[in-house]
């Protein structure tokens, strides 16, 4: 068993760092912590529900090896275009593969907004002040969530004053709902990152959209549909491993320049509600071989709980691998209470 280090209040964590930069990384607990009946999320394919009379379509993520919804759909609209131009015995097979298709991703509209806030008025102001008490002590600021509580919480018109600039700008289209990234514009001044991207994020041909929510007024799970229906995915890293994330990751430009401003980081970096898990492995490394000097790690709960001596365990031997890797920028590793931050309230 792991020895249990000291656990400071989150006050504490932040006054031993007062002499530095600081960022912060933010994991799922960041938005358990506002919606705990809500946020639990497991793999999105756990979670999905497909109709009976699909049951093949599970066997079809198997085949393919893995749980990209996107890839899905579009193997099965491939099958479903070659089944018609090679006119099988099956006449019926096309219209099959088509309808399993519009199964899947109508299963991905449902699972990733199920659970989620319609509108940003769900969430109640003083969550919101509270949050933004949390943040307003970051330069700049990470998540692997996809959620949109972040944005939303950034978005807000109240103090205290938060990092907010995520690199997006007005759209040339100057009636259109949404706006673009501007990565050479905002390369320097960009604060906050969707490490994993984002459900308001999209491709639109040449450029990354962020639909401007605020403008519409129309819940998640349309807006969600209705991309879907046009064949607009959502960005979002939905693969299980770490590796599978990191290929995802490197063959999209946003995703790479938010993986590569969190490797360059220095001065301290808070990690709160992310459970170091092997799947985060992609992150880790990046910590372990980059710069920053001291790391704090969010506890919830009993510091001896198998899943807190886990993460002890793991955030502990990111000094032993800095120390291998780039012995001339020791890395510090410090622990804190979760709760003792009162993210949301």
């Amino acid at each position: 068993m792991t020895t249990s280090p000291e656990v400071l209040s989150f006050d504490d964590a932040l006054g031993s760092s007062t002499q530095q930069t600081r960022h912060v990384l933010l994991g799922n607990g960041f938005s358990i912590a506002c919606r705990p009946d809500r946020f639990t999320y497991n793999a999105l394919l756990d979670e999905a529900a497909f109709p009976a009379a699909s049951a093949d379509i599970r066997s079809v993520f198997e085949l393919l090896g893995t749980t990209d919804f996107e890839r899905v759909i579009d193997v099965l609209q491939l099958a479903a275009a070659l089944a018609e131009t090679y006119a099988t015995s099956d006449p019926s097979l096309s219209e099959r593969l088509q309808s399993d298709a519009s199964v899947v991703r109508e299963a991905l509209a449902q699972v990733l907004a199920a659970k989620h806030p319609d509108l940003p008025f769900d969430i109640e102001e003083d969550e919101y002040v509270s949050a933004r008490h949390f943040l307003a002590n970051f330069e700049r600021i990470y998540t692997i969530n996809y959620d949109m509580l972040l944005y939303w919480t950034t978005m807000q018109d109240i103090e205290p004053s938060v990092a907010r600039n995520d690199g997006f700008g007005s759209s040339d289209d100057e009636a259109a709902d949404y706006v673009v990234w501007e990565p050479y514009a905002g390369f320097r001044s960009q604060r906050v990152f969707f490490l994993h991207g984002g459900l308001h994020l999209y491709d639109r041909s040449f450029e990354l959209a962020k639909i401007t929510w605020s403008r519409t007024s129309i819940p998640l799970v349309d807006q969600i549909r209705h991309a879907l229906a046009e064949g607009r995915y959502p960005l979002i890293v939905t693969e299980g491993t770490s590796n599978d994330k990191v290929t995802k990751i490197l063959h999209h430009a946003y995703l790479t320049h938010a993986i590569r401003s969190f490797s360059l980081i220095g001065g301290a970096l808070f990690v709160y509600g992310l459970s170091l898990a092997p799947n985060d492995e992609h992150l880790l490394r990046r910590i372990a071989e980059g710069k920053t000097t001291d790391v704090y790690v969010s506890l919830y709960g009993d510091p001896d709980s198998p899943t807190n001596q886990s993460v002890i365990k793991r955030a502990q031997g990111l000094a032993d691998e800095r120390a291998r890797s780039n012995p001339k920028v020791p890395l510090a590793v410090q622990f804190y209470d979760a709760e003792s931050a009162h993210v949301w309230r």
